[in-house]
């Protein structure tokens, strides 16, 4: 889907060409790469965090639901509760 979007994206700017009468010197483009590779390691870092939170979100559940079919095993072997 993201593909999609891009490549339609890419294809509207190639076809819609106009001449820019602008200047830019060579820092501007540095300064654009260093955003956008900035950018996207923050993304990646971010990405990471919260995948890592979810998981370990979903291990706890695990870990609980394990722990009390355990229990209830336990409870039902001794007759006790």
């Amino acid at each position: 889907m993201v593909t999609r979007i891009l490549l339609i994206c890419t294809g509207v700017l190639l076809v819609a060409q106009t001449r820019a009468y602008a200047y830019t010197d060579p820092g501007s483009g540095t300064l654009i790469w260093q955003i956008l590779l900035g950018a996207s390691f923050g993304v990646v870092f971010y990405l990471r965090r919260i995948i890592g939170w979810v998981r370990s979100l979903k291990s706890r559940k695990t870990e609980v639901t394990v722990a009390k079919a355990f229990a209830e095993k336990e409870r039902k072997r001794t007759g006790i509760g």
